[in-house]
């Protein structure tokens, strides 16, 4: 037994709206989700297009009813398609979408009054848009559960009017009955509803994996320098420590301060220093290799893991970063403000504690700054700077000060 054209497409119109409602919603909440307002798009045309076709879905009505509501629908097929290439940062599949619409409303026209042949086009149009976001969902780099939802439904709905074309086809053939036909012409249309439930919902997990990811950079990044935070710096010394003590292989931390931060504060504004520290941290992470890690711990004080790296080769680091900190100035306003730095270095030891490399850092950190800053100490040993001689080496004790979270000035 098959259902009414009126009533299949009252059924694709209710559901069309309740995703809708849906894609609205995330749209408001997320101004700059730009795939959530296409699939909007999509939902309202793919609606509208139902609306017009529960009127004449039967091709008895006028030509244009036929071909305004055939085309909307169309349309909105392409804009899911055109959403999916958004979502993953593609722009672009507008003249596409619009060659297929426009080819599929010429065909449907030349056989409009054929209904197997409108509804092989309808099918086919229909099904390029799908085919084309299994394509783009399927690429290695998106495989993730909502992706391959809404490919799952996208394939089911192209299987679909697979199987009604071939009905359609067997049916022109005399091959079935028509009683036959008309219960696959249904059980496809409601296939179709089901897929584009189905794959909305995969857009929709989709949707909540990218917003939980950017919510989790945001608890482990720095707001004002889009640095990692302390909170993932931490993390990435204990995965450090848990490597080091398996393997043996050290790994080694630069604990750094911008010298003269309040100083530079006070004369020049926050503004100022704002900018400041964005500057200094633009020079630490181009100065950084690919696998180490630049964080921002808080105020002027910064830190970057070395993986896979030895005192030594750390020291080599820390003094050419200092340098590199000289050579490139903040220009603020017309003024030129010189930088400098003062760095700790420390390296993993296979019998201290966790939490011991960066407490070193710290201290060698300290005994720089307290010699005048502007250089770096060498996990306790205070390295000479450039044109200065005849500085003692001096070494760092248990009696120092414990770490600080934050230090300025």
């Amino acid at each position: 037994m098959a259902l009414d054209f009126l009533t299949l497409y009252i059924v694709i119109l209710l559901n069309s709206l309740t995703v809708a409602v849906i894609w609205a919603s995330v749209a408001y909440s997320y101004r700059s989700f730009v795939a959530a307002r296409i699939w909007l798009g999509a939902c309202l045309m793919t609606m509208t297009g139902g609306a017009v076709l529960a009127l004449h879905g039967d091709g008895s009505g006028p030509i244009l009813a036929a071909v305004l509501g055939n085309g909307l629908v169309i349309y909105g097929f392409c804009l899911f398609w055109i959403g999916i290439r958004y979502f993953y940062g593609k722009t672009g599949g507008w003249i596409v979408s619009g060659i297929i619409t426009i080819v599929s409303l010429a065909a449907l026209m030349i056989v409009f009054n054929n209904g197997h042949g409108r509804n092989l086009v309808y099918a086919t149009a229909q099904s390029i848009p799908m085919i084309l976001g299994v394509i783009f969902l399927l690429q290695p780099e998106r495989r993730q559960l909502g992706a391959w939802i809404a490919a799952v439904a996208m394939i089911i709905g192209v299987a679909g009017h697979v199987v009604e074309s071939a009905y359609n086809i067997a049916l022109m053939n005399g091959i079935i009955t028509r009683e036959a036909y008309l219960f696959i012409e249904t059980s496809v249309l409601l296939c179709v509803i089901f897929s584009g439930v189905l794959w909305n919902f995969g857009f929709a997990v989709m949707t909540i994996d990218r917003l939980r990811g950017e919510v989790e950079a945001l608890a482990v990044e720095d707001e004002l320098t889009g640095l990692p935070n302390r909170r993932r710096l931490m993390e990435r010394i204990a995965e450090e420590e848990a490597r080091s003590h398996k393997t043996g292989r050290p790994f080694a931390l630069l604990m750094i301060d911008l010298d003269n931060f309040k100083t530079l504060n006070d004369t020049y504004g926050h503004a100022a220093g704002d900018q400041a520290l964005r500057h200094f941290a633009g020079v630490l992470r181009r100065h950084a290799r690919d696998n180490d890690l630049v964080a921002r711990l808080a105020g002027d004080e910064f830190c970057v893991v070395l993986p896979e790296t030895r005192d030594a080769i750390a020291g080599t680091i820390a003094s050419d970063l200092t340098e590199s900190i000289r050579r490139q100035p903040l220009h603020w306003r017309g003024h030129t403000i010189r930088l400098t730095s003062s760095i700790g270095v420390s390296s993993w030891h296979r019998n201290a504690p966790n939490g011991d490399t960066l407490e070193r850092a710290d201290r060698a950190l300290y005994i720089t700054k307290s010699q005048g800053r502007d250089g770096i100490s060498l996990d306790g040993l205070l390295a000479p700077r450039p044109n200065r001689r005849n500085l003692n080496l001096v070494e760092a004790t248990g009696g120092l000060p414990p770490v600080k979270q934050a230090r300025t000035g």
